[in-house]
């Protein structure tokens, strides 16, 4: 039987699901398309990666505070509020980023762009949840995850050419852009949260203290964010091996890059294929093989070609985006109410292990590689023995 969505056919968004998609889209915007300006900033200032790294590592501790204000302001206001001023906080940073002339000026004007890229963020899923029910929601979360894997694609090679043509200032001024056109959309978009819960500002920790006390909705959100810890490690560290490990030009960089983000789009696309003809639990079985399978490789193959990095990373990415839809789902499932606080929640867990594996790998040196396969083997086993255990407590 095929799904309906949640509002009625009055309320249809023509333009919603890229919307959605530029919306979720707002972490890879602010980081990848900023990697390739990484080795020529350490240059440029003469500091060590460690410390260039910090842009990155600020970027998500920053983030992911924010982003649990921006759940309970959206279900006790609307959805387009909190996102108009998340978005417009974004376009701030994005242009002090764009006039920054010192590591420390561009850490500060980070953190202000994370600030404003967590409401986007956090609240495009919540958007999602509003609109869409049934297997119909997995179908979009994976189409979401499409269209989010054109950005970390395109993003290097985009700022690439821009290095190359003019200053990597210029890569924070085409954020900017983006954003300013995701204004628009917002506006033109309908309210989605048609009935606002009223929670008094003193009682607003009051979603996440009732979601602290869901067990399902814990360890599903801790095990998903662990398992995310290879990608982020992978972001944070592909500039180093690629541009200065493999000695490759930034544009090269991006090619490279985005051969990755692309065996991601096709991860997802496979999931938006499969889902209605396999169960969940065999398509996390098969994400996470491939997984597994690459992270193996990264450990045993010699690191000496640039091949014997690519094609592991681009299996563990195939894994990463035909799990991703479903996680994101299930996660959003085990509760009914407070959508806004839920996502925000469990965007904050995943980014907090990001930022902590995004700093591990910059003390990582010539082991990143190694790194990121014990990362990708041993996650993806952790997150198969708890899915097995849930399925069995569900029968039991």
């Amino acid at each position: 039987m095929q799904s309906q969505t949640k509002l009625s056919k009055s309320n249809h968004i023509p333009f919603l699901l890229p919307l959605l998609g530029m919306l979720a889209a707002f972490p890879p915007l602010s980081t990848d398309m900023y990697l390739p300006a990484i080795p020529h900033l350490v240059k440029l200032w003469g500091v060590d990666l460690t410390t260039i790294n910090l842009t990155l590592v600020c970027f998500f501790l920053s983030y992911s505070p924010a982003l649990l204000i921006y759940g309970p302001l959206s279900d006790r206001f609307g959805r387009k509020k909190p996102l108009l001023a998340g978005i417009s906080l974004f376009i701030i940073g994005c242009l002090l980023c764009a006039s920054a002339e010192s590591v420390q000026t561009l850490i500060y004007a980070r953190i202000l762009q994370a600030v404003g890229a967590a409401g986007p963020s956090a609240l495009g899923f919540s958007i999602t949840k509003d609109h869409y029910s049934g297997p119909e929601r997995h179908k979009i979360l994976a189409m979401i995850a499409i269209i989010v894997s054109i950005t970390p694609m395109m993003g290097p090679t985009l700022g690439s050419w821009v290095m190359m043509l003019g200053s990597w200032h210029t890569i924070f001024v085409l954020q900017a852009a983006v954003a300013i056109i995701c204004i628009f959309g917002v506006c033109y978009m309908p309210e989605t949260n048609t009935t606002p819960r009223y929670i008094p500002i003193k009682k607003i920790a009051g979603p996440y203290l009732s979601l602290f006390k869901n067990p399902r909705f814990l360890i599903f959100t801790l095990v998903f964010a662990i398992v995310m810890s290879p990608f982020f490690a992978f972001i944070a560290a592909s500039a180093d091996i690629y541009i200065t490990g493999f000695k490759i030009s930034e544009q090269a960089f991006g090619l490279f890059f985005g051969l990755n983000a692309l065996s991601f789009m096709a991860g997802s696309f496979i999931c938006m294929k499969l889902v209605m003809k396999l169960n969940d639990t065999t398509l996390f079985r098969l994400g996470f093989g491939h997984k597994i399978i690459g992270g193996l490789l990264l450990i045993i193959l010699p690191h000496s070609y640039i091949l014997s990095f690519t094609i592991p990373m681009c299996l563990i990415a195939f894994g990463f985006g035909l799990t991703r839809p479903l996680s994101v789902n299930l996660i959003l499932e085990t509760t009914n109410k407070d959508t806004g606080s839920t996502s925000s929640l469990m965007m904050f867990t995943n980014f907090i292990f990001a930022a902590i594996i995004m700093w591990f790998i910059s003390l990582c040196g010539e082991w990143k590689m190694i790194t990121i396969g014990f990362l990708a083997v041993s996650t993806s086993l952790i997150a198969l023995f708890v899915l097995r255990s849930m399925v069995k407590k569900d029968k039991d």
